[in-house]
């Protein structure tokens, strides 16, 4: 499976918009800048997506 077939990816991708996404990695304290192929939209629907996948109180929009 390549990143752009993980879930999250495929979920970023769904909804296109102007503000660049930012992975951080709690383990490694590492930061991954995506392109803009996976700039986002914010919405709540798009965070309560994100926070099922990826747990409660993990995504932050800045």
């Amino acid at each position: 499976m390549t990143p752009h077939n993980l879930p999250i990816f495929l979920l970023l991708e769904q909804h296109p918009g102007p503000v660049a996404t930012v992975l951080f990695y709690e383990s490694t304290g590492k930061l991954l800048a995506l392109t803009e192929r996976y700039s986002i939209k914010p919405s709540p629907a798009l965070i309560r997506e994100m926070e099922q996948m990826l747990g409660s109180d993990t995504v932050k929009i800045r």
